[in-house]
C-alpha cells in the first residue's frame, strides 16, 4: 500500500527544509570562504539547492499544498550558534569546509530518511532519488575537498 497524499507532501515539505537549509549554508560559506575557488563553489552549491527547492515546490504544488517558507529551526539554529563562535573565534578555509561536510552529511541523511519508506509511491521516489544522487555527489566532493585539505 502507497502512502496517503498528506504523509507525500510532509515528506516533499521536509526535504524542501532541507534543501532551503542547504541554500542558506552554501550562501553563507561563500561569504566566509577566502579561497575565491571556494565561493565559487559554494555560490554554485547554494544555487544548486536552489534549483533543487524549486523542483520540490513544483511537486508540492502538482499535490494540491502550497510550498512551506523557510528551512528547519535546527538549521538556523545551528547557523546561529556558528556566527556567534565566529565572531569569537574567527573562520579559516577549512573551517568552513568542514561545516559545510557537516551540513551534506544532514542532507544526506534526511533524503535517505526518506527513501526508507517503503510506502513512497513510485513516482515520488524516483523523483526524491534523482535529486538525493545530486546531493550525494556534493557531499562526497565536499568530504573528498575537506580530506584533502586535512592532508596538507
Amino acid at each position: 500500500m502507497t502512502m496517503n497524499n498528506e504523509t507525500v507532501l510532509d515528506k516533499l515539505q521536509y526535504l524542501l527544509g532541507t534543501l532551503r537549509d542547504g541554500e542558506k549554508g552554501f550562501a553563507d560559506a561563500a561569504e566566509h570562504a577566502t579561497d575565491p575557488k571556494l565561493k565559487a563553489l559554494f555560490t554554485e552549491r547554494s544555487a544548486q539547492r536552489q534549483q533543487l527547492a524549486a523542483e520540490i515546490e513544483q511537486k508540492i504544488a502538482a499535490h494540491g499544498d502550497k510550498p512551506r517558507e523557510g528551512g528547519s529551526v535546527g538549521a538556523a539554529l545551528h547557523r546561529t550558534w556558528l556566527n556567534v563562535r565566529d565572531a569569537v573565534t574567527g573562520r579559516d578555509d577549512y573551517a568552513v569546509v568542514a561545516e559545510a561536510e557537516r551540513g551534506e552529511d544532514v542532507a544526506v541523511e534526511n533524503y535517505q530518511d526518506v527513501l526508507k519508506e517503503a510506502e513512497l509511491p513510485a513516482e515520488i521516489r524516483a523523483f526524491v532519488e534523482g535529486q538525493f544522487s545530486r546531493v550525494k555527489a556534493s557531499h562526497d566532493q565536499i568530504r573528498d575537498l575537506k580530506h584533502s585539505m586535512q592532508a596538507s
